[in-house]
């Protein structure tokens, strides 16, 4: 061993070697330096402008290399190919497995934003040769013009793919889930050809690859447009090369290694880590003579990763994960709570909690005893092979390390659980090894005489252990198609949604209005920010809309609700101010609302440009006062009520204003600016709640500008508002009863229409009430809240001493409903809400609630 060491040192002292070194460490080193000595701004702009260049000399250095090599490939592959029945069973059950995902996983995002990165990229490379995201811009005459650009803090291979398929299938990138799709079979064939290289096992390769691609987590992300499988696939590829350069040892093989590598680096940043267990265990091939290959290998691996090197120094130090929570430093605390996430029992109702199998992880735990046990047994007879499996896998694992301590690596969040593909093909492999060991000795157990009928029991012992295996994740086949991962991520179900109603339009040039415009430049749609709309004169916007014809459509998404919308670690922002002031100013016009959680809508609305007046002027109304004239308070009173018409601009000469009264209109006149007042004599109202409505209506078009309602309670006669009396009992499904505000504390919301006076509950309940037959009639308002949007509907009955006097029937979202039932000598009064089949989101208002006597 000494003398091997030495020998190496030797070959290491090589000047060329040492320039080779040099150089190769001189690159990470100035680039991540650069940032830190004042030159941000060059990192910057090497980060935007040198990766397509470097990517294309990498595949033209790449085929041309594998040209000259590709004779002996050919005669190097065949002599590390299995016998013709194992590869067969790895052939079929691939196929199957490809089939499978195909057919029962729908093709479509699962981590929205990171991909949305990928596509925007891509399209900044193939327009503006450009490497960074393009976050808004317009598609003309064949171009991207990218109005707003940013570095990307994504590393940048996958962009490179899909540039250049971009030739060929167009812009719309919706063709990457089909060639994430096509990725599957050639990654499960690669990871069985390199591990059949390395260990000359093929059993062990194929249950390896077989438990890698059998995971419900892998085959959900090569359904979607996500980095990890290309993780996956490169890093099969680069193992297979690594095996082919380390056996025929020249530079022209560790050159294209070094090329291999360099574009695994691409794939995520993290992945830089895993490069030094390749280097290490190359050294001693590569140090074997006094020779081109180590300074080759190490310069070509420097420069070529010189892509991820950028975006690495350039975002150092910056904050990507953690939201309201410091990602850095939970390793433990993220490795415990994946364990849990990975290892959930089923639902009550049978399904997958999360897109893990139990039985891997607990398979992975006795591979992992199994090899650690075999590396010591092995040491101690000097026969290393597990051991040397052991080191390579714990370096190249430094990378999970850095992800669970860097990163918010809680798998708990929907979105993180895509980070175990880094993970899952070597935990695949150390689960396998126990399977391919308990196989063998099944196999050997039930092996004769007869070579001929052994090689059919290996067979079919294999088929039928891979048949178990393949079968137990495919019986899981409704939960595929229900898409269990990421089936409760908003934004990728508000892009889904979207993308539907797109799918029903006409085909036409559009242009979208988004708070993440990037999302549709992906898709090859023109789009940019809120922010960018408003900052617009009112004659550019116009030569907007006429642009594309009228088709320029805003929407309200995820970023323009409230903080109940994400996790605490995620990276998310809210903007709910700048959509309310847009909503504000803007001219809209609804097309379609799509619920996607209990929080939040889709909102599409056309837009028409900038209003040409102040929603805030139109009109103000004070509250409604009952006096009398004079002031003197014995004189007879009456209900006053004042506002003001305070618009200016030209457009209002096309409005009039209505006030009603209980639904009767008590004034019409056309909108004119000024304060105005008037009065109801006391003697006209009635018992209970009285209602005025101030109604502005475009007379031209019908348009509604405005509609304030304004309520009064008349005690007269002894009417009662029900808030007011104490509830004998009161039982409710989730949280406590409110009085004058909704379940969640806020002033109600039905139908679009705020109300002050009621109670807050959630179905089922039941409120019960003493009146003491005191009164005739009972009359109030019920709907659901808006504060919560996903019910399914809930019952409402009004309950008068045991006897039903109404019911409702089922009733979901909507305009306010109106109750009003005799309770003449009635003692006991029940107000009972019923959920049906989900409870989720049934926030039931109780409005103006009131007895009449």
């Amino acid at each position: 061993m000494k003398a091997f060491i030495i020998g190496l040192l030797k070959n290491l002292a090589h000047p060329g070697t040492i320039v080779g070194l040099i150089v190769s460490i001189a690159i990470p080193f100035l680039i991540y330096l650069g940032p830190n000595i004042g030159h941000k701004d060059t990192i910057k702009n090497l980060d935007l402008y040198l990766p397509l260049p470097l990517f294309i000399v990498q595949l033209i250095a790449a085929i041309a290399i594998f040209a000259l090599l590709h004779k002996d490939f050919k005669e190097w592959i065949k002599g590390i190919l299995p016998e013709k029945k194992i590869s067969i069973l790895m052939l079929a059950f691939t196929a199957a497995i490809t089939i499978f995902a195909g057919t029962q996983i729908e093709a479509r995002h699962r981590v929205q934003s990171d991909e949305s990165v990928f596509m925007s990229v891509a399209q900044n490379m193939y327009y503006n040769q450009e490497s960074g995201t393009c976050n808004q811009g317009y598609f003309d005459n064949g171009k991207l013009n990218c109005i707003a650009t940013s570095n990307s803090f994504k590393t940048k291979g996958l962009a490179f793919l899909y540039l250049l398929g971009m030739p060929l299938l167009g812009n719309n990138l919706h063709w990457i889930f089909h060639m994430e799709l096509l990725m599957l079979p050639l990654a499960v064939l690669l990871m069985f050809l390199a591990i059949v290289a390395w260990t000359r096992m093929p059993l062990l390769a194929f249950f390896a690859a077989l438990l890698t691609a059998l995971q419900p987590t892998v085959l959900f992300q090569f359904r979607a447009m996500s980095v990890e499988p290309l993780y996956i696939f490169l890093s099969a590829l680069s193992l297979l090369i690594f095996k082919w350069a380390f056996d025929r040892n020249t530079v022209k093989h560790w050159a294209l290694l070094a090329l291999s590598l360099a574009f695994f680096a691409q794939t995520r940043q993290e992945t830089a880590f895993c490069l030094f267990a390749f280097i290490l265990f190359a050294l001693p091939k590569l140090l074997d003579s006094k020779s081109a290959k180590a300074p080759t290998f190490f310069v070509t691996l420097s420069l070529f990763s010189v892509p991820a090197l950028l975006t690495i120094s350039y975002f150092q130090g910056f904050g990507f994960q953690g939201g309201e929570f410091e990602a850095h430093g939970h390793f433990l605390e993220d490795l415990s709570r994946n364990w849990t996430e990975m290892t959930k029992p089923l639902t009550k109702n049978g399904e997958l909690e999360n897109p893990f199998l139990t039985y891997f992880n607990y398979l992975f735990v006795i591979g992992a005893i199994y090899l650690v046990a075999r590396a010591i047994w092995g040491a101690k007879k000097k026969e290393y092979f597990y051991l040397e499996i052991l080191a390579f896998l714990l370096l190249y694992h430094i990378q999970t390390y850095v992800i669970l301590e860097n990163v918010s690596g809680d798998f708990s969040i929907q979105i993180n659980q895509r980070y175990s593909l880094v993970m899952l093909p070597s935990m695949a492999f150390v689960g396998a090894l126990p399977v391919t060991h308990l196989v063998k000795l099944l196999i050997d157990s039930m092996s004769g005489k007869d070579a001929k009928q052994n090689a059919m029991t290996a067979a079919l012992i294999t088929l039928v252990a891979g048949l178990i295996f393949t079968g137990w994740t495919f019986h899981y086949k409704e939960d595929f198609n229900k898409n269990i991962m990421y089936n409760r991520n908003h934004l990728t179900i508000e892009e889904y949604e979207i993308l539907s109603w797109l799918k029903e339009q006409p085909k036409k040039e559009r242009m979208f209005i988004y708070g993440r415009p990037w999302h549709f430049i992906g898709y090859g749609i023109s789009s940019i920010h809120y922010d960018r709309a408003r900052q617009m004169s009112t004659l550019d916007l116009k030569k907007l809309i006429d642009k594309y014809q009228g088709e320029v459509y805003y929407i309200r998404g995820l970023d323009c609700w409230d903080s109940q919308t994400y996790h605490k670690k995620a990276v998310e922002h809210r903007i709910a101010t700048t959509c309310d002031v847009f909503e504000r100013d803007m001219d809209l016009e609804g097309v379609k609302n799509i619920l996607i959680t209990n929080n939040y809508w889709v909102q599409i609305a056309k837009f028409n440009g900038r209003k040409e007046f102040n929603p805030q002027k139109i009109i103000a109304v004070s509250d409604l006062e009952l006096r009398s004239a004079s002031g003197d308070s014995l004189a007879e009173q009456s209900l006053f009520y004042r506002f003001s018409l305070n618009e200016t601009a030209a457009i209002a000469n096309q409005w009039d204003y209505t006030i009603l009264f209980d639904g009767d209109t008590i004034a019409h006149n056309t909108y004119s600016n000024g304060s105005f007042s008037g009065s109801i004599a006391k003697d006209k109202l009635k018992s209970g709640y009285n209602q005025m409505e101030f109604v502005v209506q475009n007379h031209d078009n019908g348009k509604l500008m405005a509609n304030i309602q304004k309520f009064y309670f008349n005690n007269a006669e002894g009417a009662v508002q029900l808030t007011e009396l104490p509830y004998v009992s009161h039982k409710q499904a989730w949280g406590k009863l409110h009085k004058n505000t909704s379940l969640e504390g806020n002033t109600f919301k039905v139908g679009g229409k705020l109300y002050n006076d009621g109670f807050g509950t959630h179905a089922s309940s039941e409120t019960v009430f003493n009146i003491e037959g005191k009164y005739k009639t009972f009359k109030m308002g019920y709907g659901l809240d808006e504060e919560s949007l996903c019910s399914d509907g809930v019952q409402l009955q009004i309950i008068a001493d045991g006897n039903v006097i109404h019911d409702s029937g089922r009733f979901a979202l909507g305009n306010l409903k109106i109750a009003e039932v005799s309770v003449e000598n009635v003692k006991t009064l029940i107000i009972k809400t019923n959920s049906y089949e989900d409870m989720d989101c049934d926030h039931v208002d109780i409005i103006n609630p009131a007895l009449i006597p």
